[in-house]
């Protein structure tokens, strides 16, 4: 008789996990296969307001792998995919993540003022690019004395060189940090199912950051040995006992107050995942910034192009918000142009320009398989890039201190 029960449960099981797979496949409670979705994306861009005709490409979304997609999640019926196989789809499903929106921007509160000590600070660096202008203002002149004969071509490669250095170099044409010998770092990936742009985007700027500064302190690097983390970083800024859920879209301005309060992790964990139950802040080293700011005094505004380039050339890669729509995803290449005014936020960091292309060069963190192996050209004001624009600066005490830190580890 209990054998019989058994029997019976089972069955029942059996009928109820054929019909629910049937079900899925019938009503399309499964999402949409790889091609289908690829098409839907790409006819739901077209149909957007654009200014002249589109001048990039789309790539084509990477194929889903393993037995429970590209992005999904595995369905409680899926072991019949192996006891009955003609059941299986014959394309593999891409599941659509839910994109959420940012609110309440707008009520975020501007850093507090520079300390006497910060501006001071930033004040020499300034003057230091200035310097730098000047000298290479009298390079310049030397060059056209000792060239009168120079086509327009040699002269505008000659100016380029010479005459367009320190805070010049924002009225060059084309600029872009990796070729002035500074590391951006790898590019990230945070995931379809996570919202973490602002954290790779604020500790990519932070890093760069201490990069560029010992660099032009004639240091010419300075010690990695414990590098910094999305997971930590994400982790160490909320509350004792308080999981990150990764859902959740953040703000970059918050990520740097909590660098210049208390610091940026170094160490702990690092392995990033698409998080479903929350990391641990699992170190207890923190290196402190010294300021942040926006680039203009109003955060809601789109920053004008050439305070966006200063800010570039005085503080090295700028956090910025872009627009994210149905194109975004697909960018595959070229010149990003669309103009959607209204849309949910994405943080990308801001490397250089291109002024024949007019266009921002972008580090995101959607994986290499995005743009141009990681990295885009976006147009001008185009999806409203270089709202809230935001820079942070090292401090160069703290860094000491974490040298310190690191002679006494390793004793």
């Amino acid at each position: 008789m209990k054998n019989q029960s058994l029997k019976l449960i089972s069955g029942i099981f059996l009928l109820l996990a054929l019909a629910a797979r049937i079900y899925s496949q019938t009503t399309g409670e499964n999402p949409l296969p790889i091609e289908t979705y690829q098409q839907s994306k790409e006819q739901k861009c077209r149909q957007q307001k654009v200014s002249g005709n589109r001048t990039y490409t789309f790539r084509t979304l990477p194929l889903p792998t393993g037995d429970t997609g590209a992005y999904g999640a595995k369905k409680w019926y899926s072991f019949l995919d192996k006891v009955l196989p003609f059941l299986k789809n014959s394309t593999e499903n891409y599941r659509v993540d839910d994109i959420s929106h940012l609110k309440g921007v707008y009520g975020k509160p501007a850093p507090l003022g520079e300390s006497a000590r910060s501006k001071q600070i930033r004040l020499t660096a300034e003057q230091k690019l200035r310097e730098a202008q000047a000298e290479g203002e009298r390079r310049w002149q030397e060059w056209l004395k000792l060239n009168p004969d120079a086509d327009d071509a040699e002269k505008s490669k000659a100016e380029i060189r010479l005459r367009l250095q320190g805070l010049a170099a924002a009225q060059t044409p084309k600029f872009d940090w990796r070729e002035q010998g500074l590391d951006v770092g790898e590019v990230g990936a945070q995931g379809w199912d996570c919202n973490t742009c602002w954290v790779f985007a604020t500790v990519d700027a932070m890093q760069i950051n201490r990069r560029l500064a010992a660099m032009r302190s004639g240091n010419g690097g300075f010690d990695e040995t414990l590098r910094p983390s999305v997971r930590q970083t994400a982790s160490c800024m909320l509350p004792p006992e308080t999981k990150f859920d990764c859902k959740k879209q953040g703000w970059h301005g918050d990520a740097f107050t909590f660098m210049v309060d208390r610091g940026l992790p170094l160490g702990g964990s690092k392995k990033y995942s698409e998080v479903k139950f929350g990391w641990e802040c699992d170190t207890d080293i923190f290196v402190k910034a010294l300021t942040w700011d926006y680039v203009v005094p109003s955060a809601t505004q789109v920053t004008p192009t050439e305070d966006l380039k200063r800010a570039l050339i005085v503080h090295g890669p700028v956090v910025a918000i872009i627009n994210f729509d149905d194109c975004l995803a697909l960018y595959g290449g070229d010149v990003f142009n669309e103009e959607q005014k209204i849309a949910p936020w994405h943080f990308v960091l801001i490397i250089g320009w291109d002024d024949a292309k007019g266009a921002w060069l972008i580090k995101n963190s959607w994986g290499e398989e995005w743009g141009e192996k990681g990295f885009g050209w976006i147009k001008y004001k185009s999806n409203r890039i270089g709202e809230a624009s935001a820079w942070i600066m090292s401090d160069p005490k703290q860094e000491e201190l974490i040298v310190e830190k690191l002679k006494q580890m390793q004793k």
